[in-house]
């Protein structure tokens, strides 16, 4: 299980992802969570010894939560139910720029269908 160090002098956040997370829940090494308000929702600070770090998205930077009960849901199911919110940065808005071409084609059920997963073939 590795959490990145930060650098003396670095004000940079170290992102830790969801694995790692659920192995430090495990461990009871976690003390703490913050929901932190943002610009469109929340994201998640851990707080773990002298430590803390920011859940990570799978693209690399924070994970964005659009609301306070996707953070509830993912942190029970996650085995760590309780946690603070700081909304004092919070803005309403969106994560994402909205897609009106899509919303459209959804409406009129014009969407592309997903391509159909195969079944695996054992060699």
């Amino acid at each position: 299980m590795e959490v990145p160090e930060p650098k003396p002098n670095d004000h940079a956040v170290a992102l830790l992802q969801e694995a790692p997370l659920r192995e430090l829940i495990a461990a009871r090494v976690i003390s703490h969570v913050v929901a932190l308000g943002q610009a469109g929702g929340y994201a998640l600070e851990v707080h773990f010894g002298e430590r803390k770090a920011v859940l990570a998205s799978s693209r690399g930077g924070p994970r964005t939560f659009a609301s306070l009960s996707t953070v509830a849901v993912l942190l029970q199911r996650l085995g760590f139910p309780k946690f603070e919110v700081d909304a004092s940065g919070y803005r309403p808005g969106r994560i994402r720029p909205a897609q009106p071409e899509r919303s459209a084609a959804m409406k009129a059920g014009k969407l592309p269908k997903a391509p159909r997963k195969s079944a695996k073939s054992s060699k």
